[in-house]
């Protein structure tokens, strides 16, 4: 009542919405449950702007003006720009737009104050002085240091109180812990209360009935002519006092408490609103945030199944018996590696295999160091983390599959080698079906294959780019090579059944839109994905992104792989296919760059804030 209230009532979308922390937040799972229940959108921080003295939601389709929020977020972590903390949490300007009166806050910001410790010792006293009565229920006996009589009641009874910070009620000592020396030096900081004795509640463990030490916390809303107390409450348990008051919240329990009525109450519910359905929908805008989630999920995918390909073939070629530099494709494989670098470069025109255990400990850095983003186990932790943010965009099968790449990565390390690449391809592969079969054709899963498609692009052209210049020393090796990390070898053999040559090696990987691993298919898609996104004109390629990817399609379609040779004296149909390789690579950073400041995070129009250091008056 008090969101609609204040919110634009009446309308189809009354602009309101519920501020989280996000998925890393303990309570998380209470704001999706909340934010469906009431049919208000979930959003964090980074959803949210401000934009001439207004909140904005960001949308895909523009900006999206909000009346009201739904605060579940700290203070310190609101407004970066008057709280001067990182800029990478808050919305820098909600709380000029809160003092404006522009937007309106339940859980107002600032009303934290109310839990103040130092506010106890003279709670009595307010009460009589704005209400004109006493407390209904007496106070819990506190003193506070910073008062002559809380000074001298504690150093008189300093052993038999509890010390806690009188303005962090998150820090609490011991009486041994701290001495009357050091309260003295800074007395206002110091509160003391007497002991607390928990009630005890009967509970149920694992190992049946137990006793519970247990609190009780009641609601207090505002409403129009003052407030009220929630009818209920909840029961916070413990399996010890110390835990029960002051230990981490995760290591309690918490239970609903019903107040039981005489007669049968009638069930009463918000979603009786929600029972009629008044039209048909088929799609829905999205945040900008869980969009660009849902587009580096997509990348880092891509960009795992990259890595683990090359990994695998590698580690097939010299598990055999052939010493490392018997093997025909080494040159080549070693080339790759170093671009990824996972081996250090070398000097321009030299060649050296790197000594058996110098290598070994390479390829164990690239399976499995957690640190960084260039090692197998490393990008997974990346998959997981986007998957974790936009876990309600996912099924609960793709859900699983993302589980089981985090129970891989847990018991990696002594894992043999190619048996734990091929789990990782196979279970990715799983989801990509999954992500193919079960998601509707949304918006989000248009970055989602959008994220793959540019990540599989930029990897395809970067390594063809790699493999030109050592084709004239060994062509089959090279060409063979590529084939096989581009996971188009089949095709190649069905095709032509002869040995590999260059240009139909290129026409597969670069030209042919049937082959889903080649570049022009992953073009192709790209196009097919920005011509269904919002739009605020109806011109066509009236976008920078669309025309850098309708330019890259056509460049492609148009490439003449004919008369493109290796060896001898024809290089120059090589050197402007390195050049367009070059200028691919170039255009396909530059749309994703494009895509992220229209869609994402809407950098053209966003204020920037900075604090001017004052050198004199």
């Amino acid at each position: 009542q008090a969101l609609t209230h204040w919110a634009s009532l009446g309308q189809d979308n009354p602009g309101i919405v519920l501020l989280s922390p996000g998925p890393d937040s303990h309570v998380y799972f209470e704001h999706a449950l909340l934010s469906r229940y009431l049919g208000y959108p979930l959003v964090e921080t980074q959803d949210l702007t401000v934009r001439n003295g207004k909140v904005f939601l960001k949308k895909l389709a523009g900006l999206e003006e909000v009346g009201a929020i739904f605060r579940h977020v700290s203070d310190f972590e609101l407004d970066p720009f008057v709280l001067r903390k990182s800029a990478t949490s808050g919305v820098a300007g909600l709380i000029q737009v809160c003092r404006e009166n522009n937007v309106e806050m339940v859980n107002p910001i600032g009303s934290g104050f109310i839990n103040t410790p130092a506010l106890a010792p003279f709670l009595s006293g307010l009460c009589s002085s704005i209400l004109g009565s006493e407390l209904i229920l007496e106070n819990h006996p506190v003193w506070w240091c910073g008062s002559a009589e809380g000074m001298q009641y504690v150093a008189n009874s300093v052993d038999q109180l509890q010390l806690g910070h009188a303005f962090d009620s998150s820090r609490r000592w011991n009486a041994p812990e701290m001495s009357m020396e050091q309260i003295k030096a800074s007395p206002v900081n110091v509160l003391a209360s007497a002991p607390v004795s928990s009630a005890v509640a009967p509970g149920w463990s694992r190992l049946g009935s137990t006793e519970s030490h247990v609190l009780l916390r009641v609601y207090v809303c505002a409403v129009e002519n003052g407030f009220t107390v929630m009818p209920g409450g909840l029961a916070i348990a413990a399996t010890d006092p110390e835990t029960l008051l002051g230990g981490d919240s995760q290591m309690q329990q918490s239970k609903d408490v019903w107040v039981l009525s005489d007669n049968p109450v009638e069930p009463i519910s918000l979603m009786q609103n929600f029972q009629t359905v008044q039209e048909f929908k088929r799609s829905g805008d999205l945040p900008s945030r869980v969009a660009d989630h849902l587009l580096w999920l997509g990348r880092y995918l891509e960009r795992t199944e990259g890595l683990v390909r090359l990994l695998r073939l590698f580690f097939h070629r010299i598990s055999g018996e052939d010493r490392p530099k018997d093997i025909p494709e080494i040159h080549f494989l070693l080339t790759l590696l170093r671009t990824k670098n996972i081996i250090p470069p070398v000097d321009k025109g030299e060649f050296e295999i790197p000594l058996i255990q110098e290598l070994n400990d390479h390829l164990h850095n690239a399976l499995w160091r957690r640190e960084g983003t260039g090692s197998v186990v490393s990008l997974l932790g990346y998959v997981q983390r986007a998957a974790r943010k936009v876990r309600d965009r996912l099924s609960i099968d793709s859900i699983r599959i993302i589980n089981h790449l985090e129970d891989l990565t847990a018991g990696s390390g002594s894992t043999d080698p190619l048996e734990f690449l091929d789990e990782i391809l196979l279970t990715l592969s799983g989801f990509s079906g999954f992500a193919m079969e079960s998601m509707t054709r949304s918006y989000g899963w248009r970055f989602m294959d959008m994220g793959r498609r540019i990540e599989r692009a930029l990897h395809q052209t970067a390594l063809i780019s790699s493999a030109l210049p050592q084709v004239p020393g060994e062509p089959r090796n090279v060409l063979e090579t590529l084939l096989e990390i581009s996971d188009s070898t089949m095709t190649y053999r069905a095709r032509y059944r002869s040995a590999f040559q260059l240009a139909p090696v290129l026409d597969l990987l670069l030209v042919d839109e049937s082959n889903p691993k080649s570049l022009a298919f992953q073009l192709s898609r790209i196009v097919g994905h920005l011509e269904h996104l919002p739009r605020q004109q109806e011109k066509r390629f009236s976008y920078q992104e669309e025309r850098i990817a309708l330019k890259m399609l056509t460049g492609v379609r148009l490439l003449e792989l004919y008369n493109i040779q290796y060896g001898g004296e024809q290089n120059g149909s090589q050197e402007d296919l390195s050049h367009f390789l070059t200028t691919m690579l170039t255009d396909l950073k530059d749309l994703s760059q494009h895509i992220t400041g229209h869609y994402l995070t809407r950098v053209q129009t966003t204020p920037h804030f900075t604090e001017i250091s004052g050198g004199g008056e």
